[in-house]
């Protein structure tokens, strides 16, 4: 019976052998799906991550090109509002002589261009400072003898009156250009 005996104990023992590697083996496995499906799941919240990301940049780069565009619409607005000049660059030079001389100072600077702020601040001071400083008198003078430039630069958009001093050489220019959205002509600089 001893042998009867050892042997029912052998057969326990590789049974028991048998259920202990089942054991590993689904330990193992159930490690390996679950590392998997964690970086299953990482991948998954990165490709996730990755399109929100990419869908907030293309807002951003479409609110980005509307507000461009509307404040360009705005930009040529200011010049299409800006009226102020002749149908041409002697219209627009007699108006702002014509202002000068009635002291007008900010109707005379609105005959500006603007500058690329939008502001005419510039000329604005300017004229004011010589207004105070007694010059306006002597800058309508030298305007009324202003004459278009013999060399004007060849193109519909700009135009040049030269002031000859004594010598027959130009003491002074004024350059005038032409704002397309409100079809008038501009004082550039002078």
């Amino acid at each position: 019976m001893k042998q009867n005996d050892s042997l029912p104990s052998a057969a326990t023992n590789q049974k028991g052998k048998k259920p202990k590697k089942k054991k590993k083996l689904l330990i193992i496995t159930l490690i390996c799906v679950v590392i998997i499906v964690l970086f299953g799941v990482s991948g998954t919240f990165g490709v996730i991550k990755e399109r929100i990301q990419r869908t907030i940049d293309t807002y951003k780069t479409q609110k980005a090109i509307e507000q461009f565009y509307q404040g360009l619409d705005e930009y040529y607005q200011k010049f299409a509002e800006d009226t102020y000049g002749g149908k041409t660059p002697q219209e627009t030079l007699d108006m702002f002589i014509e202002a000068l001389e009635k002291g007008d100072i900010d109707l005379a600077a609105k005959y500006f261009a603007m500058d690329d702020n939008l502001s005419r601040k510039e000329w604005e001071d300017g004229l004011k400072q010589a207004q105070q400083e007694g010059r306006i008198e002597k800058i309508i003078k030298e305007l009324k003898k202003a004459q278009p430039s013999s060399s004007q630069p060849g193109y519909e958009t700009a135009y040049e009156f030269m002031i000859l001093g004594e010598s027959g050489l130009a003491d002074y220019s004024v350059e005038m250009e032409f704002n397309q959205y409100s079809g008038v002509w501009k004082i550039k600089s002078m």
